[in-house]
């Protein structure tokens, strides 16, 4: 789940873990992709549970792992001692869905309040849910998608 996703790093950002563990789901590997590609993440790795926050993960434990240990694992990234990935927070909630068509998803990259969501700053980007799998924003504008907004994060 999203909520999942975006607490757990945020709050190992926040307290400096070098190795994040989030349950191999597709959601989760799109997700995990987006932020690899735009800097905000250094790498992507499997393995289990057995693998400890600070040195990095066993590839080779997640083929002998049971179901329930398998993990991947984000390696965060850190300039001057300070995370890039300084915050990630949810825009679209389970109890309040927002959805962007292209038009609104424009201006919302752009940096204008759109349905009662304050427009992304630079350094931003969003996560998008749209017809044709996970885009960032800038992208999904673009190619003239809209979607579901699910995250930003900076």
């Amino acid at each position: 789940l999203p909520h999942e996703l975006c607490a757990r790093l945020s709050n190992a950002s926040l307290a400096r873990h070098r190795f994040v563990p989030l349950s191999p789901t597709t959601q989760h590997l799109s997700l995990l992709s987006l932020l690899l590609s735009h800097g905000f993440i250094s790498s992507l790795s499997y393995g289990s549970t057995s693998t400890s926050s600070s040195i990095p993960p066993d590839p080779a434990s997640y083929r002998s792992a049971r179901v329930s240990e398998k993990r991947v694992w984000a390696e965060l990234k850190y300039r001057s001692e300070r995370p890039v990935l300084s915050k990630m927070s949810l825009v679209s909630m389970p109890s309040r869905r927002v959805f962007m068509d292209p038009g609104e998803l424009g201006r919302f990259v752009q940096g204008a309040r759109v349905k009662f969501v304050k427009g992304l700053v630079l350094g931003e980007v969003a996560l998008v849910n749209s017809s044709q799998g996970w885009v960032e924003g800038r992208e999904a504008v673009r190619r003239g998608l809209g979607g579901e907004v699910i995250a930003r994060v900076g």
